[in-house]
């Protein structure tokens, strides 16, 4: 069962109005102070245009070092690379940070000028000023670097630098002194081999005063695509040993503890539990071209077993549910594995909540949830059922509700989900709400992720669909996750009544694994009361918050220049919702997406937490 053709408002409206977002651009700073001081007198103290700024110094340090959220290796593709669309390993400046694709200007983030060498502007490249150093990790793959060079036309005649290229330590080329009215020159050198490229200008032995030098244009040429990019890796759980020998489908009928392995060949459940006993099943290997394991009305307990989803051969068909659960007892799901499957599905909860029947989803991990549809033969449409790792749809007011220490990890081109958990209509209660905590989710990925712009989905979703009743939608705690590159947003809140949001990590560098870009990224996290239910009688959108969470969320537009983009809030302040304390930490690189999982590994190793089987 997939989701009703309510969500497609949501999906058009959202892709729209996402073009619109709120968006903080985090750009690298420009040097020096515009408060004339004692001129310098190596350098000319006329200029060719008047309306050219004096950048006189006071005689202080305001030597730049560049912050570790910027430390990056390259990710180059094959052919031609401009230089200025990549991160540093590291980098320093004579005063202020480094600009990219501007002139390094005044002392203030971003207020330089297009660069311009002898009155021609470019595009892209580095506003620098001496001194300052940039090293880049090549990894050997290139083998020519390219730039044009000079003291940008902002200082007029002045200024007084000297440029250099070192690979791997040794020198590749020094431009000899050049002032604000030298002729630019174009430099071509070898890097072949070159590991580690070092880019400096220093001040020619004069001292800084308007050194405002420009490397334009930088370009790396004739590089091959190389595997230096870093990225959380993709880990699964060894598998059996020996060979695993699976029986046909099994049909439950008894309460009982089942261990197993079982197997469909075709689009029917592996597992079908037909009884509203008590089942366990427990150390067992599940593969299926249809559901793993599915029912109505039962009260399940999954517990050590792994589950593999098989393409289902049937054009227009998506793989089959982890777990199917229809109008379900109790639900139950602990140190498991599912692989390639459409996910956890519960759709209404029947059970006594009085006796203590409730969902968990505890220390589970799942790979690549897949809703793209079969193309009948072994391959995949280009069309897809809109999937998660974990959907509620119409779970109404059940307490204890736990879904905590998973790890979810989604790969372009083997995965299509929308949100990896979401809450249709659904709800914990005021004194018990549901609690979503200490999971990690990395990615959330279209068909074409690096071409296509139109992807709704993302991390965590709470509040989806209209409810006249405020107890059917929210009252939810979300806390401690850890959201790596969920493309459309890390967590968001578009409904519902008391949903809070706190103390969660959301970081992304918009880019692949392979350094390209994500054409969809957009937004940490949002409040948007999407459906309107602010507006109802008694209102179904209210009391919400989203507080205390720190956002990285880097988008990469087309032309590979970066803009940060933490969160959209516009329906904060509505009917007591409360959006406070989020910290934006600002431009984010794939080395910070591989921290975040080695985080995550510490995390688990320093609380003692075991995940999968």
């Amino acid at each position: 069962m997939t989701r009703s053709s309510s969500f497609m408002p949501k999906f058009a409206r959202f892709n729209t109005v996402s073009l619109g977002l709120l968006t903080l651009t985090l750009s690298l700073a420009a040097c020096g102070s515009q408060t004339p001081a004692t001129p310098s007198t190596s350098t000319a103290t006329t200029t060719t245009d008047p309306n050219t700024v004096d950048f006189g110094y006071d005689g202080q340090d305001h030597s730049w070092t560049a912050p570790d959220t910027s430390l990056s290796a390259l990710a180059l593709g094959a052919g031609s690379n401009t230089l200025s669309y990549e991160n540093w390993t590291s980098a320093s400046n004579g005063w202020g940070p480094i600009e990219k694709d501007q002139s390094v200007g005044g002392n203030a983030a971003g207020d330089g000028k297009p660069l311009t060498l002898a009155g021609k502007t470019y595009a892209h490249g580095f506003g620098v000023h001496a001194n300052s150093s940039m090293t880049f990790n090549l990894g050997a793959q290139c083998a020519t670097f390219t730039s044009e060079i000079g003291v940008d036309d902002e200082v007029g005649d002045r200024g007084s630098v000297v440029f250099q290229v070192y690979g791997d330590g040794s020198k590749l080329y020094d431009s000899g002194v050049m002032t604000g009215a030298s002729a630019t020159k174009t430099l071509s050198v070898s890097v072949a081999g070159v590991k580690e490229l070092k880019l400096v200008v220093t001040d020619s032995g004069n001292g800084n005063t308007n050194d405002h030098a420009d490397w334009a244009t930088p370009t790396l040429l004739n590089c091959t695509a190389g595997s230096t990019p870093v990225t959380p890796p993709v880990t699964s759980p060894a598998p059996p040993s020996g060979s695993v020998q699976y029986s046909g489908p099994i049909v439950i009928t008894k309460g009982g503890t089942y261990s197993g392995n079982w197997e469909s060949t075709i689009n029917k459940a592996a597992v079908l539990i037909q009884t509203s006993e008590p089942v366990t099943i427990i150390n067992s290997n599940i593969r299926s071209r249809g559901n793993l394991i599915s029912g109505f009305n039962y009260n399940l307990t999954v517990l050590n077993t792994r589950g593999y989803a098989l393409n289902p051969n049937v054009a227009g068909k998506a793989a089959g549910r982890a777990v199917n659960a229809e109008e379900l007892l109790n639900l139950d799901v602990e140190n498991s594995y599912f692989e390639g499957t459409t996910g956890i599905y519960a759709r209404q909860f029947k059970g006594n909540a009085s006796a203590g029947q409730t969902i968990k989803i505890l220390r589970n991990q799942f790979r690549n949830t897949d809703g793209r549809q079969s193309d009948g033969n072994g391959g995949y449409l280009a069309k897809w059922d809109v999937v998660q790792a974990v959907l509620f749809n119409n779970v109404q007011r059940v307490p204890n509700v736990e879904i905590a220490w998973n790890e979810i990890i989604n790969e372009p081109g083997k995965s299509r989900t929308e949100e990896n958990i979401n809450f249709y209509v659904s709800s914990g209660t005021p004194g018990s709400p549901m609690r979503i905590h200490d999971n990690y989710i990395q990615g959330a990925y279209n068909l074409d992720p690096v071409n296509d712009s139109n992807y709704p989905g993302g991390g965590i979703l709470l509040g989806d669909g209209l409810v006249t009743d405020p107890l059917n939608s929210g009252f939810t705690r979300v806390y401690n996750n850890q959201i790596v590159g969920t493309t459309n947003h890390g967590i968001a809140i578009d409904g519902g009544t008391d949903n809070q949001v706190y103390n969660n990590r959301m970081i992304s560098s918009g880019r692949l694994s392979n350094g390209q870009r994500i054409a969809a990224a957009n937004v940490g996290v949002y409040v948007w009361d999407l459906n309107g239910g602010s507006k109802l009688a008694t209102p179904t959108f209210s009391n919400n918050r989203m507080a205390d969470n720190v956002i990285g969320w880097t988008r990469v537009a087309a032309n590979g220049t970066t803009s940060n983009n933490a969160s959209w809030l516009p329906d904060c302040g509505l009917k007591g919702t409360v959006c406070s304390n989020n910290q934006d930490i600002g431009t984010m690189t794939l080395a910070n997406e591989q921290q975040e999982y080695q985080s995550w590994q510490a995390k688990l190793s320093s609380s003692n937490v075991k995940i999968g089987p």
